[in-house]
C-alpha cells in the first residue's frame, strides 16, 4: 500500500500508508488534524481534554501553540508505538534508527515548546502562585465573557428558529407551485437549514472559540 513517505536527512524513515478510512480530531482553534488509527484518535481527544483543564492559554496565539504542541506529541506518540510493536500500523518494517533518530528531534522540539508556553516546572510554580484575588477576578472575567456568548447564540437560534417557523407554516398552508415561488418548498427548507442555518450558528460559535480563555479551575 503506498503512502506518505517521512524523509528525514535525505533519507526514507517511513512510509505512512494511506487509509481509506480516514480520521481527523479538532483542536482547540478548530483545526482539523488526520490521524492514523483510532489509538491515535482517543490519544489525542485524553490530552486536549488535559490540557484545556489544567492550563490557562491567553489568546488565539496561545491556543494555536496548544495545537502545534498536540501534533508534535501525537508524531512521538506514534513513532513510540511503531517502535515498541517493530513495525507500523500496516505491518510494515521501518528503519529504526532513523525513526529513533526523527522521534528524539521531535521530543527536543516538544521541550522546547512547552517551555516557551510555561508548561515546564518553573511555568506551572509561577501559575499557581496565582493570587485569589487574581483568581476570582479571571474567574468573573470567564463568567462575563461565556454569558455574553450564551446570549449571542441564543438571539441567533431564536431567529433561526422564528424564519424557519415562517417557512414551515407556509409550506403547510399552500400547495407546492406556491411553497416554490415563495422558497418554502420542502427542498428549499432543507436547502435553507444547510446553507444559511448552520453556518449563521457556526459564525457565533467559532467566534467565541476564537477569542475563549482557558482558565486554570484551581488554586492551590
Amino acid at each position: 500500500m503506498s503512502g506518505e513517505e517521512i524523509v528525514e536527512d535525505g533519507s526514507v524513515v517511513a512510509t505512512i500508508p494511506d487509509y481509506e478510512n480516514t480520521l481527523f480530531v479538532r483542536g482547540v482553534t478548530g483545526i482539523e488534524l488526520e490521524v492514523l488509527v483510532v489509538d491515535e484518535k482517543v490519544w489525542f481527544q485524553t490530552n486536549l481534554l488535559k490540557y484545556v483543564n489544567e492550563y490557562r492559554f491567553e489568546n488565539i496565539a496561545d491556543l494555536q501553540d496548544v495545537d502545534r504542541l498536540l501534533g508534535l506529541e501525537l508524531l512521538s506518540y506514534r513513532y513510540t508505538a511503531w517502535l515498541t510493536k517493530g513495525q507500523d500500523y500496516d505491518g510494515l518494517q521501518f528503519q529504526e534508527k532513523d525513526v529513533r533518530d526523527h522521534k528524539q528531534k521531535i521530543d527536543t522540539e516538544i521541550r522546547m515548546l512547552k517551555k516557551h508556553m510555561g508548561m515546564d516546572r518553573k511555568g506551572r510554580v509561577e501559575s499557581e502562585s496565582e493570587s485569589v484575588s487574581d483568581y476570582l477576578k479571571n474567574l468573573h472575567r470567564r463568567a462575563e465573557e461565556f454569558g455574553i456568548h450564551r446570549d449571542n447564540q441564543i438571539a441567533v437560534i431564536m431567529d433561526i428558529f422564528n424564519d424557519l417557523k415562517t417557512m414551515v407554516l407556509i409550506n403547510l398552508r399552500i400547495d407546492e407551485e406556491e411553497q416554490r415561488e415563495l422558497g418554502a418548498s420542502r427542498q428549499q427548507i432543507f436547502e435553507w437549514i444547510i446553507e444559511t442555518a448552520i453556518p449563521r450558528y457556526d459564525e457565533v460559535d467559532n467566534k467565541f472559540r476564537q477569542n475563549q480563555r482557558l482558565w486554570i479551575q484551581e488554586v492551590s
